[in-house]
C-alpha cells in the first residue's frame, strides 16, 4: 500500500530541539511523510533560525541548551515578520509548561510527555496541514498554498491528579481532540484566555485557586462566559452540584461514576 505524501512545496517545518536523538527521530519521521525539515540543535541559535528560514510550522521544545524555548517564543512574538508562524510547543521531559511565560495566542499545539510519541506528533502535524490517512493515500483537504486550520476541537482540562492526568489525557488525545492540560487554577485561567477552548473539563478541588473560583472568573468575562463547562470531580454533595450549576456548569459528573469512554461521549455530546 503506497503511503501518502504531503506537498513539500508548502510545508517546511523548523524543529528547535537540543535533544539530538529525539530531534533527529522527529525530523526523519517528518521527512518520510514528505515534509522539508530544518533541525536546529541549540536554543541559542533558535531565534536566528526562525528569522533566516521561511517555514510553515515551528516545533519548539521549552527545555533547550543556551536559550530556553520560552525566550525564543517571546522573541518571535515580538517580531512582526515571524509572529504569525504557528508553533507546536513541546516539553519532552514531561515538565509542565509554564503558561505565565507564554505570550497570548502564540502557540497552536502542545505536547507534554516524559516519553514523547513521534508518531502522535507527526499525526497532529498532518492534521494541522489538512492531511488525513485514507487507505494510505494522499488526501489533503485542499490544494492551496496556505495550510488549513486545525479542525480538532480544543479541550482545556484542569486536573492536578497525575495518574488521572496520564490516563485520561492520552484518551482525550487519541479520541481526536487538541488537549491543553492545566494542573492548577492559575495556569487554567491563563490558558483559557490565550486559547479560548471549545470546552472546559474542570476539577473543583485544585491547588491554589479552586474550581469554583475559576468558574466565577470565567462566567463574569463576556469573552469566555459561553464556553461550555463539564465538572469532573470527587465532590458529590447536592450543595456542590447546585453551586456549580448556579455558576453556569452544563454537566456535573463524579470521577468514579464514569468510564473513560463515557467521559469522551459526554464531551462529544456537549460540543455537538
Amino acid at each position: 500500500m503506497e503511503a501518502y505524501v504531503p506537498n513539500t512545496k508548502y510545508h517546511t517545518i523548523l524543529i528547535i530541539e537540543s535533544n539530538a536523538a529525539f530531534g533527529e527521530r522527529l525530523s526523519g519521521a517528518l521527512k518520510k511523510e514528505g515534509y522539508k525539515t530544518i533541525l536546529i540543535k541549540s536554543g541559542s541559535q533558535g531565534f536566528d533560525a526562525i528569522l533566516n528560514n521561511k517555514c510553515d510550522l515551528i516545533v519548539l521544545d521549552v527545555i533547550l541548551s543556551g536559550t530556553d524555548g520560552y525566550k525564543i517564543l517571546q522573541q518571535k512574538q515580538a517580531n512582526a515578520l515571524v509572529a504569525h508562524v504557528p508553533v507546536f510547543l513541546l516539553s519532552i521531559q514531561g515538565i509542565q509548561i509554564n503558561m505565565n511565560l507564554i505570550p497570548a495566542k502564540s502557540v497552536a499545539e502542545f505536547s507534554v510527555s516524559a516519553h514523547p510519541d513521534v508518531v502522535d506528533i507527526v499525526s497532529r502535524i498532518n492534521l494541522r496541514f489538512g492531511y488525513t490517512k485514507n487507505d494510505g493515500n494522499k488526501a489533503p483537504q485542499s490544494e492551496v498554498s496556505e495550510p488549513s486550520v486545525d479542525s480538532r476541537k480544543k479541550i482545556l482540562w484542569v486536573e492536578d491528579d497525575k495518574l488521572i492526568g496520564t490516563i485520561l489525557g492520552k484518551k482525550i488525545i487519541t479520541s481526536g481532540f487538541n488537549l491543553l492540560h492545566a494542573t492548577n487554577g492559575e495556569d487554567a485561567l491563563k490558558a483559557v484566555k490565550n486559547f479560548i477552548p471549545d470546552i472546559i473539563v474542570l476539577d473543583l478541588v485544585l491547588p491554589g485557586i479552586s474550581g469554583f473560583d475559576i468558574l466565577r472568573k470565567i462566567k463574569t468575562d463576556s469573552a469566555l462566559s459561553k464556553i461550555p463547562v463539564m465538572i469532573l470531580s470527587n465532590l458529590s454533595k447536592p450543595s456542590d452540584i447546585e453551586k456549580a450549576k448556579m455558576l453556569g456548569v452544563q454537566r456535573f459528573f463524579v470521577k468514579a461514576a464514569l468510564s473513560l469512554d463515557q467521559i469522551i461521549e459526554e464531551i462529544n455530546n456537549m460540543i455537538k
